[in-house]
């Protein structure tokens, strides 16, 4: 990957009703197809399609979740494909705010057209913290106060798992990721996970408090992709890119800085005319193609 400094998103040119798209995580749909989910939007996913030259989108799709129940905040998006189908998983933030918790872990049924069946797994939220105790009282403080808050989502196809980047709480110098094993086989339910493991790794030369604001598989046996920023609304870490290798214990930092305004919050990788590329979306609306 070429050296990219100052990478500055592309505005999209449309917005979510009057407000600019809250772009989190991403995944890629089709040829030229990538789904996003707006973290102020909990009713649909969002679909983009680029041109020949992967520089331009056209216009945004608004893909309407039936089904999705008490899904609140969502963060995370990533893709399954098991036995034929193709499944999108959407995760809240499972953070509190405002006198709210939010919660929702979601399976989407894909297809490339119409309204999405979606199917919620009820009382994610309370099982995940159920099951790990040091994540209880994390789990009732809000994210500016060192809380819970998940904003990273992939799958780790071998074995059959969910990744859970944390955001917070955060520890400085370190991120940390919820491994939750899932029976693919059984139903879309809480006695379908496994139990939940947390992992860790090294940042190298970082004293602030930096969370993962998105991960994404280089590869069935790749590495992970892993978006940094900030943990705190009020700290100033800036945005990054590296890699956390498999079995590994140390992210390596990708090259690629973002530009002072940039808020990304949604990363993927993908080839594309046999090379490897990536997908940035952006919190303030728009996307950029490393």
């Amino acid at each position: 990957m070429a050296k990219r400094k100052d990478v500055k998103p592309t505005p999209f040119r449309e917005r979510n009703g009057e407000n600019p798209f809250n772009a989190s995580g991403v995944v890629r749909t089709g040829a030229r197809r990538f789904a996003f989910v707006d973290n102020k939007d909990p009713t649909a996913l969002f679909e983009m399609t680029f041109d020949s030259d992967w520089e331009d989108v056209g216009r945004i799709r608004r893909r309407r979740l039936t089904g999705a129940g008490e899904l609140s905040d969502p963060e995370g998006l990533t893709r399954i494909d098991h036995d034929g189908e193709t499944f999108l998983v959407v995760s809240s933030s499972l953070s509190v705010e405002r006198n709210r918790v939010n919660d929702g872990l979601v399976r989407v049924r894909y297809r490339p057209d119409g309204d999405l069946p979606a199917e919620p797994m009820t009382g994610f939220r309370a099982w995940l913290l159920d099951h790990l105790p040091a994540l209880a009282a994390p789990g009732r403080r809000k994210p500016d106060d060192d809380g819970l808050n998940v904003e990273g989502l992939a799958w780790d196809a071998e074995p059959s798992a969910l990744l859970l980047g944390l955001r917070g709480p955060a520890v400085p110098g370190h991120v940390t990721l919820v491994h939750v094993p899932v029976d693919l086989g059984g139903k879309w339910t809480t006695d379908a996970l496994g139990g939940p493991t947390v992992r860790s790794a090294a940042l190298p030369r970082s004293t602030a408090a930096q969370g993962i604001r998105d991960l994404s598989r280089t590869g069935p046996d790749g590495d992970l992709l892993v978006l940094l920023g900030r943990s705190a609304s009020h700290d100033d870490a800036p945005f990054r890119l590296g890699t956390w290798p498999r079995g590994g214990d140390a992210v390596r930092l990708l090259d690629i800085t973002f530009h002072r305004t940039a808020k990304p919050e949604g990363v993927t990788t993908f080839s594309a005319g046999g090379e490897r590329k990536i997908l940035v979306v952006d919190d303030n609306g728009g996307y950029a193609v490393l």
